[in-house]
């Protein structure tokens, strides 16, 4: 509705008022100033008694009490003058912004909208990586109890749609966390599945990875929509990255990072960092729940919808990841190495998770029962060369981030 239009309403309503009650109130006065006349007729001769008595001196030249007709006429006359005074102001104010002015519309989600939660550069402090790194570390993790998630199995009845979730979390694994340790890489494929189950994001696996990517900032992970998809990606990065994407959709969790929906990279400093709960850190990667109830389990309560969307945004990734010439080692998700995100009671060790990293399949096409967590073999299982952090790198490292979701 423009201001005009609300002018409009006002000056209408205005003059029913002033139609409906101008016909009583004049009934009330004609009834009120018979009966006011004969209360300063009473009072008029003992007033002047008690000023000749009390303050001869002082000349009066009215009745100190006022009639109630004074007072119904004080009370109509300021209603009158406000409705006209609004009225006023508001034909003012359309005036001022023209007759196609809009009121804005407002936005309410409970929470700010997940499209204030980016990482463009307005929404970056303006530090150096050593002034984020402090600044980051200044702000204070929650105390609160860190609630882990439940496992997320997804159904391979249709494995089409199994493939395709299992590809756009193999993408968001391997751009986001190719560096990191297995867990770190697992925590980020969390931060993912707690988004498909959560109201405020798409309800699959590939619509929150890919949320945003349209734009050409501001899109919810990075690699999306910042150039990264066109460069393919190594064979054995890319295996290792879709064994723990397996891993993740067939029930491996990593209680430390609870219900967590956000993270980013500890060299950059987004503002919004200070409006979620910080849980701690895994690796290079902060990670962040929703404030209130948003970020409790009761809210992680949609179900997945059992279809992928097909998008074409994974085509190019597929086409050009070569299959690795050799099999990787077997790799352990070691859980209970992972520091705690806060102060906590000793728990027990959890038991290693040991993820196979095979080749991906060459086509969509039936085969036998996807990747699974295992359990340990017998003998000692192969540690660390798969995961080992590579040598830095000379060039910068571009911000990852997954930001929060339209409050």
């Amino acid at each position: 509705m423009t201001l005009a239009e609300i002018a409009a309403r006002a000056s209408t309503l205005a003059g029913q008022l002033r139609a409906r009650f101008a016909p009583p109130a004049a009934r009330l006065r004609a009834v009120l100033a018979p009966l006011a006349e004969r209360r300063r007729a009473r009072v008029a001769p003992l007033a002047a008694i008690a000023r000749q008595r009390l303050w001869p001196e002082r000349a009066w030249s009215s009745p100190r009490t006022a009639s109630v007709t004074g007072w119904i006429s004080c009370a109509a006359i300021l209603a009158a003058s406000g409705v006209v005074g609004v009225q006023a102001r508001l034909d003012a104010l359309a005036a001022a912004r023209g007759p196609a002015a809009a009121l804005q519309p407002v936005a309410t989600t409970g929470l700010a909208d997940v499209s204030d939660f980016v990482l463009t550069p307005e929404a970056l402090n303006a530090l150096t990586e050593d002034e984020a790194r402090a600044w980051n570390a200044a702000l204070p993790v929650s105390t609160l109890p860190i609630l882990a998630a439940r496992p997320f199995i997804m159904d391979t009845t249709d494995w089409e749609s199994y493939s395709r979730a299992l590809d756009c979390l193999t993408a968001a694994v391997h751009y986001e966390a190719a560096n990191e340790p297995a867990v770190g890489q697992a925590a980020v494929a969390q931060v993912v599945l707690n988004r498909v189950r959560h109201p405020a994001y798409p309800g699959t696996v590939c619509g929150v990875v890919f949320q945003g990517s349209e734009r050409e900032t501001g899109c919810q992970f990075t690699f999306t929509c910042d150039g990264s998809l066109a460069r393919p990606p190594r064979p054995e990065a890319w295996a290792r990255a879709r064994a723990v994407a397996s891993a993740a959709l067939n029930g491996l969790v990593i209680p430390n990072v609870g219900m967590a929906t956000h993270y980013h990279a500890d060299y950059v400093a987004p503002i919004w960092a200070t409006n979620l709960v910080k849980l701690g850190q895994i690796g290079v990667h902060i990670f962040y729940r929703w404030t209130g109830t948003w970020g409790l389990p009761g809210a992680f309560n949609v179900a997945h919808p059992g279809t992928e969307p097909l998008l074409p945004d994974m085509a190019p990734i597929l086409t050009l990841t070569p299959t690795p010439q050799t099999e990787l080692a077997p790799m352990l998700i070691e859980v209970a190495e992972v520091e705690p995100l806060r102060p906590a009671a000793p728990e027990a060790a959890a038991a290693p998770v040991l993820v196979t990293a095979v080749a991906p399949p060459p086509s969509v096409a039936p085969v036998a029962e996807p990747m699974r967590a295992a359990a340990p073999a017998p003998a000692a299982p192969v540690l660390a060369d798969p995961l080992a952090r590579p040598e830095p790198r000379a060039e910068r490292r571009r911000p990852r981030i997954a930001a929060p979701s339209s409050w």
